[in-house]
């Protein structure tokens, strides 16, 4: 359950980077009625949007702090106060991997390759649905 989630800002452990683009997608669903566009418009929406949802959420972070004499932000002492194991080994394996040969534009490739498996995971989806 959520007993190991229990010690963790709500901000780590909510899935609301979800929110915008499910409601993109309903609405799309909401005015087509159509599964087809809203599998290509609102699917598509929803892995766009899923970046830049995290930027309400993680903006405050950005605020600075004092903590025992030392000038940080809060994201720094956050990420001080609760140690997420791993986090450094999986930034370095992505810096070496092969998105690096895109030239810095991994971000835009990767909201674009999940907008188009949101498309896929919709259709398949809303089949399993209508079984």
């Amino acid at each position: 359950g959520f007993y190991w989630w229990s010690h963790y800002p709500i901000n780590f452990v909510l899935p609301s980077t979800m929110i915008p683009g499910a409601l993109v997608m309903d609405t799309v669903m909401l005015l087509t009625r159509n599964w087809m566009i809203t599998a290509l418009v609102g699917g598509g929406a929803f892995g766009l949007l899923f970046y830049p949802g995290n930027w309400p959420i993680f903006g405050p972070t950005h605020l600075p702090l004092v903590a025992e004499g030392v000038l940080l932000s809060l994201a720094d002492y956050t990420g001080f106060l609760y140690v997420r194991t791993g986090t450094p080994e999986y930034v370095r394996l992505i810096e070496q991997g092969s998105l690096r040969t895109f030239g810095g534009h991994t971000t835009v490739i990767a909201a674009f390759f999940s907008a188009f498996v949101s498309m896929g995971m919709f259709c398949v989806w809303w089949y399993f649905g209508k079984l």
